[in-house]
């Protein structure tokens, strides 16, 4: 086992220093822990497999439909906005002629 004295960014009392203590060994245990790890995932993705698809498709499905529906809102959105100007425009033009036509007629001069 090997010790390593953690020295802080921050001061500390002294005597109040962390220590580590860092196991380096391989055990047949461990080994043969990861290696049924192993075969057990291999073993077991297929049936993760079946059971994401449907999941996974069912997603992409809402994602679509989440989408479309953000289209047409964005459509809907822009011809109402686009009637607004459109409105604005007509009023404008409309409130420029009306005052044409108020403005009195001057006779020419000769």
């Amino acid at each position: 086992m090997e010790r390593y004295q953690i020295q802080p960014q921050f001061m500390k009392p002294q005597g109040l220093q962390e220590e580590v203590v860092v196991k380096k060994s391989f055990s047949v245990e461990g080994i043969a822990m990861g290696i049924g790890l192993g075969v057990l995932a291999v073993l077991l993705a297929p049936v993760v497999k079946r059971q994401i698809r449907p999941a996974g498709e069912a997603i992409a499905s809402g994602i679509g439909a989440l989408a479309q529906g953000a289209r047409k809102w964005y459509e809907v959105t822009k011809e109402e906005v686009e009637d607004l100007f459109a409105e604005a425009q007509f009023e404008r033009m409309k409130r420029s002629l009306d005052q044409e036509i108020e403005e009195p007629v001057q006779p020419p001069r000769m």
